[in-house]
């Protein structure tokens, strides 16, 4: 099994470019909802290189910028700064092991990365936000579809075949199974629950697509022309032109202490 410093290591200027955005209703209803204003201050755990922490900056006073890997870090700097958000501070830090007093923050998020982390401690972290309307949001991608055809069912199946293991961690690996979000949340102080759901239409071409898959090159390695080969050949056979959509929608779950 392929060590997480490993598997991200080299991945930052591929998810910068060719993640997923969150759409703007996303923020437009944690701004209304979670009564975010120019005096919230913001803990964004598992950032990725921004994709949530740089919107939010422009709806709060200071987001606190965390993720794992110096080098996801550091391309989230850059992309900050060339967004014009200034008002971030970056950590390398496990999201169980940051010792940043988590009392100083009004509203923590954490998007599809909280599958990969120990939940409870973290969730134990969190319970010292400072108000009874301290917020924490946890968010998941999940798609509901794709055209033209099951383009993305397929290239899926091909990329675990092709790795021999569970995308994206690669050969040997196994996602967490865990429990549904909402049974680790009710048994922590974060038993309030609200569900939001914000719908998205993603257009690929074919080279941002190719892209995006290329953003863990620890697993990739030597295989990469290989694997570009085989994921251009399949993707094409669905859509001569390079151009494929992605439908689907953010679930979106907003924690208070009961």
């Amino acid at each position: 099994m392929i060590a997480a410093s490993e598997l991200y290591r080299g991945a930052g200027p591929y998810y910068a470019r060719h993640g997923l955005t969150y759409p703007e209703d996303f923020f437009r209803s944690l701004v209304r909802i979670c009564s975010l204003s120019n005096r919230t201050r913001a803990l964004d755990l598992g950032a990725g290189t921004g994709q949530i922490a740089i919107p939010l900056a422009r709806s709060v006073a200071n987001v606190l910028f965390v993720n794992p890997s110096d080098e996801m870090v550091q391309e989230g700097r850059r992309m900050a700064e060339a967004a014009g958000a200034a008002n971030i501070d970056f950590l390398v830090s496990r999201a169980e092991d940051i010792d940043e007093p988590t009392s100083s923050f009004d509203i923590a998020t954490i998007a599809g990365s909280f599958l990969w982390m120990d939940q409870t401690k973290v969730l134990a972290k969190l319970a010292h936000l400072p108000t009874p309307d301290g917020c924490v949001v946890i968010t998941n991608r999940e798609r509901d579809g794709s055209e033209p055809g099951e383009w993305h069912a397929a290239m899926m199946s091909d990329i675990r075949e092709f790795w021999g293991g569970t995308f994206p961690a690669g050969p040997g690996a196994v996602r967490p199974n865990l429990p549904p979000y909402r049974e680790v949340l009710r048994a922590s102080d974060f038993c309030e629950i609200t569900e939001l759901r914000h719908y998205y239409d993603h257009h690929w071409c074919l080279d941002d697509l190719l892209g995006y898959l290329y953003w863990l090159p620890g697993t990739l390695g030597a295989r990469r022309d290989e694997f570009t080969t085989r994921m251009r050949r399949l993707l094409l056979s669905y859509s001569p032109s390079g151009s494929f959509v992605e439908r689907g929608h953010h679930t979106t779950l907003l924690e208070y202490r009961h």
